[in-house]
């Protein structure tokens, strides 16, 4: 298994990706598990650790020009400030996703906006959702306790920086924004409503 810091070894985590594993990365906002973004079963075993419904799918972490590809529908300036300020975006795609990143034909982006996540991003578009328990349990942060309860469950661990706080979410249609959940940068969600 590999265990390492965001600044380092990432060629082995993207290795990791590409051979079907579930990593515990640093995704800016909070650690989440992730795996490739078409892997059905490396995500399926996501969806084990977490104890989550399959029918409450995972957000996709890309890098931009993967992400205005797919988007339909929306207003692409607002889209890119609304990821460029760190907010997990609800948008139509034109594009058929797996079960667990799309629902009705929609599909949560967050931008690739660490040097880390652009170069895993820059081979694979991965998933991403929180590490906890679905169903209440806050999101762990604490890399002690994040090695000590996952260490036999997933192929990688890769330590870094977090903010702590989880995303905030919103819906884009056209140009009408949506509130979905506040969090880390609620803020910036002001400038374009």
């Amino acid at each position: 298994m590999l265990i390492t810091r965001e600044d380092r070894d990432i060629k082995r985590a993207i290795s990791i990706l590409f051979r079907g594993g579930v990593l515990i990365y640093p995704a800016f906002t909070i650690y989440g598990f992730g795996a490739g973004l078409f892997d059905y079963y490396a995500n399926r075993r996501i969806f084990a650790l977490k104890k989550r419904d399959i029918s409450k799918p995972f957000l996709i972490i890309a890098k931009e020009d993967f992400i205005l590809r797919c988007a339909t529908n929306v207003e692409k300036d607002r889209l890119i400030y609304l990821l460029k300020n760190t907010i997990t975006v609800v948008v139509n795609v034109s594009f058929e996703f797996p079960f667990y990143v799309s629902l009705n034909g929609t599909v949560a982006f967050r931008l690739a906006n660490t040097q880390f996540l652009d170069r895993i991003c820059s081979k694979t578009p991965i998933t991403s959702t929180s590490i906890n328990i679905s169903g209440g349990s806050k999101p762990l942060t604490d890399e002690r306790l994040i090695f000590k309860r996952y260490k036999n469950s997933v192929d990688g661990m890769v330590f870094g920086r977090v903010v702590g706080e989880q995303s905030t979410i919103v819906r884009l249609e056209g140009s009408k924004v949506t509130v979905l959940r506040e969090g880390y940068n609620s803020e910036k969600i002001k400038e374009v409503l």
